[in-house]
């Protein structure tokens, strides 16, 4: 059986109940071999390092200058921006996840999200969002209000 093929569910099954969430990531760490920085990189992706710029919070660690200057030089105020420079695919970075999965990993994030903007900026009143495209079959996460264009 290839990595690849790998099922959580199944090497539960295989192991009588007795495997944990932290045994299957240890197997697939020791069978693959990733950059020393790749779990630091998903920790921050978890929980990512958050600045309040121009009234609005945005996620510094993949905060993009050009292209929120775009949204603004277009016309957005800095809330209509914000979901646009905030948003990640998740069905893009965790490509050949099903869309039900999907929906499960981004609310997972919106929630910690949301812990590290109520412990970080206690009046804000934004909060990350869940973004549904179903027929499309994509998920995103975001911050902010995001208003269908």
């Amino acid at each position: 059986m290839n990595v690849e093929d790998w099922k959580y569910d199944a090497f539960v099954k295989a192991n009588g109940g007795k495997f944990s969430v932290l045994d299957f990531v240890h197997a697939v760490f020791a069978k693959v071999s990733l950059p020393q920085d790749f779990t630091l990189c998903m920790g921050r992706f978890f929980a990512p390092r958050m600045i309040m710029l121009d009234g609005i919070i945005v996620a510094s660690d993949w905060f993009d200058g050009e292209r929120y200057k775009e949204y603004r030089n277009s016309g957005m105020s800095p809330r209509q921006a914000q979901p646009w420079i905030n948003m990640v695919e998740i069905t893009d970075i965790f490509r050949g996840i099903s869309f039900d999965n999907a929906k499960d990993l981004a609310a997972l994030i919106a929630g910690l999200w949301d812990s590290r903007i109520i412990q970080n900026f206690p009046d804000e009143e934004a909060r990350a969002t869940v973004i549904l495209e179903n027929d499309a079959g994509e998920v995103f996460v975001t911050i902010g209000e995001y208003v269908k264009a």
